[in-house]
């Protein structure tokens, strides 16, 4: 695979990872999402990420319903887990949340404004109608689609171990409430992503550094 192919296909995981955990999904993503295109797309993520196993998850737990009933189903899902209503199962995606020496409910401060710094950098920001702040987790995985997606390695570097920062801790708790669900599944898929962008970024790094120690030596 072409280096930009693979960035591509990295681009791609993030872009749909930050649709699939900014909002509730209606009956006409997931019949999307379910329909053989929808699912040749995730084969081709997961075989780069190496987690083909994941993606037949996500598979899976999208096609145990009809779409109609199935969004319904995730609607609900999404609200319990993300939107803090019933907090002994909430898992707040968030960056702020899940910083050290918090429970998991302590929101806002320093990575808001870095995110926002972020964009900024990225010419973006958070769209008013979005009502969320920049440390949510779709708004990151958004920056480092983008920032991958105009060349900005630098940029998709900070992005990627920022997200390496906090998202183990955030997945490993949605795991728990979301055993064999969608939203655990597609975490592990983020997992997969920040662990194999790291692993690309790193290795244009060392080539980056090779070719200028190169041309002063």
């Amino acid at each position: 695979m072409s280096r930009e192919a693979d960035i591509a296909t990295l681009m791609a995981a993030a872009d749909w990872l930050g649709g699939a955990f900014a909002a509730p999904p209606d009956a006409e993503w997931v019949e999307a999402n379910a329909a053989p295109a929808g699912r040749d797309a995730r084969a081709q993520i997961g075989e780069r990420l190496r987690a083909q196993e994941t993606a037949r998850a996500i598979d899976r737990a999208l096609t145990r319903e009809a779409p109609a009933a199935l969004a319904v189903t995730l609607q609900r899902r999404y609200t319990a887990l993300f939107e803090g209503i019933f907090p002994p199962s909430a898992v707040l995606p968030y960056e702020s949340a899940w910083q050290p020496g918090t429970d998991g409910t302590v929101l806002g401060g320093t990575p808001v404004a870095e995110m926002e710094a972020t964009l900024r950098a990225l010419d973006r920001h958070v769209s008013g109608a979005y009502r969320e702040p920049a440390d949510h987790l779709s708004v990151e995985l958004a920056a480092l689609a983008m920032a991958l997606g105009e060349s900005q390695t630098a940029l998709a570097r900070a992005m990627t171990r920022r997200l390496q920062g906090w998202v183990p801790a955030f997945c490993a708790a949605l795991s728990r409430q979301d055993a064999d669900g969608f939203y655990a599944a597609a975490g592990d898929l983020v997992l997969a992503l920040i662990g194999e962008s790291a692993a690309a970024l790193e290795g244009e790094e060392a080539i980056a550094t090779e070719r200028i120690e190169g041309e002063s030596a």
